[in-house]
């Protein structure tokens, strides 16, 4: 979602300068609860908020599973997940993040430590392999976010399910496009062990780690790793594909699942 603003446009070598308008990229609090109990607010772009919660609880490691979800509740700027049976408190204690989750989803020095140093990491074990020319075709999706055109403020996301595009989402905050995008492939039942999460930003520990947990063999992002995405991807048996362009991809671990040609 977008909203129109004035800008002052100027130009420094002809010495010119006009105002227009133009669509900027907007975000909302949206707060979710479980069995009644506040969890977190997330800001985050004002759509696709169910996705969005479902995909943060089950990336997070809070929910495991459908089965579990009695109903979900949606209004204007909340999400209410209810569950057949009380939620282990462990689970929650175990996501350690603030009561307000900014677009910049930073982590803090606590948090960063134990992220990349969790001896007891989800590890990917899919056999699931990839040509890398289907790499670059499937970046290129992420081209067709007409809220990206129009506004290059938001981040993208898409998930493939043995090569067709099963999810995409949109959103100011790029673990939010993640989630988006898990939560609408959640909801499908897809296979996320034959996989792989595409989007535009860049990898640190924590996002490598949403697809962990969610079983996802391969991560491609058209933006750089961080350190701590490198060594999360490593242990936790994820491939981390970065720097995708049209002419060549960059694999940082695991290889194995990228092949020349699979027949």
């Amino acid at each position: 979602m977008s909203v129109i603003t004035r800008v002052e446009k100027i130009n420094p070598h002809n010495g010119t300068r006009m105002t227009v308008e133009e669509p900027i990229a907007t975000e909302a609090p949206l707060n979710l609860f479980l069995n009644e109990k506040f969890v977190i607010t997330l800001l985050a772009t004002p759509k696709m908020q169910k996705e969005l919660a479902l995909g943060w609880f089950f990336t997070e490691g809070v929910l495991q599973s459908l089965d579990e979800i009695k109903k979900v509740v949606e209004e204007q700027n909340y999400v209410e997940v209810l569950t057949r049976h009380s939620v282990n408190e462990e689970r929650l204690q175990t996501v350690g993040v603030t009561r307000i989750m900014t677009t910049a989803c930073g982590l803090s020095a606590g948090k960063f430590l134990t992220t990349i140093g969790e001896k007891k990491k989800k590890k990917v074990k899919s056999n699931y392999k990839v040509e890398a020319i289907d790499i670059i075709t499937m970046v290129q999706e992420l081209d067709k976010s007409k809220l990206h055109r129009s506004t290059s403020g938001v981040h993208v996301a898409a998930l493939f399910e043995d090569g067709k595009l099963v999810a995409f989402a949109e959103d100011v905050g790029r673990h939010n496009a993640a989630d988006k995008a898990v939560g609408v492939a959640i909801q499908s039942k897809v296979n996320f062990s034959r996989s792989i999460l595409v989007s535009s930003g860049r990898q640190p520990a924590d996002m490598v780690l949403k697809a962990a947990k969610m079983g996802i063999p391969i991560v491609v992002s058209i933006a750089g790793p961080i350190r701590s995405g490198i060594i999360a991807a490593e242990s936790a048996g994820v491939t981390l594909v970065c720097f995708v362009t049209n002419r060549e991809i960059k694999v940082y671990t695991h290889p194995n699942r990228i092949v020349m040609n699979k027949r």
